[in-house]
């Protein structure tokens, strides 16, 4: 009778997983793909995964092009974190951003940006989601289009002013470098 109960709990457990965390409230209006679990208190950033070594994103295809960098806060701010982007075969971009730092303060917010180093210009990919209240942010970017020339990434300290312009107090630095999948 023991060693049946054991046999069935892996099936128990494929079972009952799909049922947790169903309440999940998501950031849906800022599109940031940040999953914050009120009950048990974790953050699931939705992250593009390779599966048996390659990577396909339903609805959007192959992944065409892959980079990654290191964030680097300021000599003013200490920060740090990793930032990954993914074209695919539709060309739509999805970059996401797990970054270290400390909360801001009341009244500010701290924004991610992509920029052009050819062109010059910038494309704001949303406000970092900090659903801990501790240093830990992250955030995902989605755009129809393909991104790839965006690859210098900044994370700018804003005002909740409604101004939509970066902020010139920039806290972190980085830059997604292209690599090829083996």
């Amino acid at each position: 009778m023991r060693s049946a109960f054991f046999r069935l709990l892996p099936l128990l457990v494929i079972t009952l997983l799909p049922a947790c965390g169903k309440d999940e409230p998501t950031d849906a209006a800022s599109g940031t793909g940040v999953t914050v679990d009120q009950n048990i208190g974790i953050q699931v950033l939705q992250q593009v995964m390779p599966i048996n070594g390659k990577v396909e994103l339903p609805g959007h295809g192959k992944e065409e092009w892959f980079a990654y960098g290191a964030m680097t806060g300021t000599e003013w701010t200490p920060a740090n974190g990793v930032v990954t982007g993914h074209v695919f075969t539709d060309d739509t971009t999805v970059i996401t951003m797990q970054f270290n730092v400390a909360p801001a303060n009341d009244g500010t917010y701290y924004e991610a940006w992509i920029n052009n180093p050819k062109t010059g210009h910038s494309i704001s990919m949303g406000q970092l989601i900090n659903g801990q209240g501790d240093a830990r942010h992250g955030l995902r970017f989605e755009s129809p289009e393909d991104q790839r020339g965006y690859t210098d990434v900044r994370v700018t300290l804003e005002q909740d002013d409604g101004n939509a312009e970066p902020s010139t107090t920039v806290i972190a630095t980085g830059t997604l470098k292209p690599t090829k999948r083996r």
